[in-house]
């Protein structure tokens, strides 16, 4: 045999072995467990939605997922940890509207860069809500905004952080209404928003129907609103904005990353993992009780949403910062 013949036949031993060792690499995977970064404080909205959905998402990888909430600069402390982490595929995160917009338009953090990040998926969608106490005189929209009338500057509608997801849809509100209001920020996430609210701290609240779903199902709040372009599955009954005459649309979102450089097998395996969860009658009937705005998109899609969505929302926050309303 010619050393040319012996030359040609180990290169295509070596090219056919390739897709084996890579496809044995794919199923060795994961192989331990998984690290999940959540920047928003335990017993939030984001906090439970995302810690039910690695529950299920566990049993599709086979491994244990472990929450580490990592808070701070409306949620950049701790998607900055994400972006840093290795590549390995053994640490995602899950991120939200301050991560992917307020953060980077307000510079709220050094060395941060959404390219850092890989995209595997959004578990919600959903709009922003007004929330009010259940024992509040307000039964409608427009109760509200007649009493912010009569007493301007008095009432309060609280929010997670200034010039946030749920800041400025407060903001276009009180802008459309022509009312003025106090605008009340807990950074912490909508747990203590939410406190706040039940406690009489603050008159309203402006956030997602599943951060309130554990007040409105005990019959401790109810929502007055919602701000998207068609009513909330979860909240059937209540009117949109737009309905009512406020052409205030609005929305957040929660989604799934990875540190830039994730091996593409692993961000295969991780998207058909999270995509499986969907298909399961427990997560769906779990997604129904909870009124969590359950949506899923890949990565892919995932990517195209958020561009847009950034687009958008920094041409709004422009605008209002050009009015006054806003500061940067």
């Amino acid at each position: 045999m010619s050393n040319l013949t012996m030359t040609r036949r180990i290169l295509a031993g070596l090219v056919l072995g390739l897709p084996l060792t890579l496809g044995a690499q794919a199923q060795d995977y994961p192989s331990k467990d998984l690290v999940h970064i959540m920047p928003w404080s335990a017993g939030g909205g984001t906090d439970t939605v995302m810690r039910t959905f690695m529950n299920f998402a566990e049993q599709q990888l086979g491994v244990g997922i472990n929450t580490q909430n990592i808070t701070g600069a409306q949620s950049g402390i701790g998607t900055l940890r994400l972006m840093k982490a290795r590549p390995d595929g053994y640490t995602i995160g899950s991120l939200t509207w301050d991560s992917l917009i307020t953060v980077p338009y307000y510079e709220l953090v050094p060395g941060y860069s959404t390219e850092e990040l890989a995209y595997l998926g959004s578990v919600t969608v959903h709009p922003t809500a007004l929330v009010v106490s259940a024992d509040s005189p307000w039964k409608t929209l427009q109760e509200f905004i007649d009493a912010a009338k009569a007493a301007p500057g008095e009432l309060s509608i609280s929010n997670v952080g200034s010039g946030g997801v749920w800041h400025l849809p407060a903001l276009d509100f009180a802008n459309e209404a022509g009312i003025e209001v106090q605008h009340i920020p807990y950074p912490d996430g909508s747990g203590p928003q939410r406190e706040a609210l039940l406690s009489g701290e603050t008159d309203a609240a402006s956030l997602s129907v599943s951060a309130a779903y554990p007040a409105i199902e005990a019959g401790q709040a109810r929502v007055l609103a919602v701000m998207g372009d068609e009513r909330d599955e979860a909240a059937p009954d209540v009117p949109t904005f737009k309905e009512l005459g406020y052409d205030v649309v609005w929305g957040g979102f929660r989604v799934i990353a990875a540190p830039a450089g994730i091996a593409p097998e692993h961000s295969q395996r991780l998207q058909e993992a999270f995509a499986a969860v969907f298909e399961m009658p427990e997560f769906q009937a779990r997604a129904e009780e909870t009124g969590m705005g359950a949506v899923w998109m890949d990565g892919e899609a995932t990517a195209a949403y958020l561009e847009t969505a950034q687009e958008r929302a920094f041409a709004l926050m422009d605008n209002l910062v050009e009015q006054g309303l806003l500061e940067k």
